[in-house]
């Protein structure tokens, strides 16, 4: 059965981890999605009753670099992490693909990657971890992972099970691809997912089409034609998810990500935005 946990908010961060565990047990999250694998706080969420969900994996930027010696580091850094998140019990880590270099393009990513991911994905599969790409599309909208183009030349080049997608159709939503045919091509590699959501702005599209504004300042993880909320408040029919979702046998965590400056800044307001999303997704589960 799919459970609902979340990513920690940047104001929820700041109390102590062992109160934020206490309080999510409490109001019914079943994992908290974790930076790093700390024992300390992988202590504090096994004695609140809540399990491990992602563990964030360093070390991916350099794997795309063209330097060679950069790209060795990013794969010890990578290897370090996974053995580390294997010793504290994760079996899933959290990762994006974005490039040090602003302007280097995604062929050029794709390239480097390929030499230098296969010996991760090595890891990875022997201490047991799987590795979930998000397609966040960076700073920069050149990230590797966002489009069903790249994860398709990626999946091709790693296909084992230590390495699949977190689903989170936000992203899908805002850069313009089909969520749904997203998930009906590549639901049978979700190893995790985000419960994230995206506004569309018919207005701030026509004020300044998909490049953003130059003179207004757009909302708190918004780009002007768009923004990312909570689920269920957004363009996103997430019965048709959770239902697709289970159709594939997913049947673990959709993690929330709150990125929504309704709630965001404060620690009720990040507490309030957990549970109202938590609550739209529930009847689906």
């Amino acid at each position: 059965m799919i459970s609902v946990g979340f990513r920690i908010p940047g104001a929820l961060g700041r109390i102590p981890f062992g109160e934020m565990a206490a309080w999510a047990a409490e109001s019914g999250f079943g994992s908290i999605d974790l930076g790093s694998p700390n024992p300390e706080n992988v202590a504090a969420l096994k004695a609140n009753g809540l399990g491990l969900g992602t563990c964030d994996l360093g070390g991916t930027r350099e794997l795309l670099s063209p330097d060679e010696a950069i790209q060795k580091k990013g794969v010890e850094a990578c290897r370090s992490a996974l053995e580390a998140m294997a010793a504290q019990g994760f079996t899933k880590a959290f990762c994006t693909f974005n490039p040090p270099d602003s302007t280097q393009s995604r062929r050029v990513s794709l390239e480097n990657w390929s030499k230098s991911f296969p010996e991760v994905a090595k890891v990875a599969a022997r201490v047991g971890v799987r590795m979930a790409v998000e397609g966040w599309p960076g700073p920069n909208n050149n990230a590797l992972g966002v489009t069903p183009e790249t994860l398709r030349a990626m999946f091709a080049l790693v296909p084992g099970e230590e390495f699949g997608i977190n689903y989170d159709p936000s992203h899908l939503v805002r850069v313009g691809v089909d969520y749904q045919r997203f998930l009906r091509e590549f639901g049978g590699r979700t190893i995790h997912a985000h419960g994230k959501d995206t506004q569309l702005d018919a207005e701030g599209a026509y004020l300044y089409g998909n490049l953003g504004p130059s003179v207004d300042r757009p909302v708190h993880c918004g780009g002007g034609d768009w923004r990312y909320c909570i689920p269920g408040e957004g363009f996103v029919n997430w019965a048709w998810v959770c239902g697709e979702l289970q159709r594939h046998g997913f049947d673990d965590t959709i993690a929330i990500e709150l990125e929504d400056f309704r709630y965001n800044g404060t620690v009720d307001g990040d507490k309030l935005g957990l549970i109202r999303a938590k609550a739209n997704l529930t009847p689906y589960l």
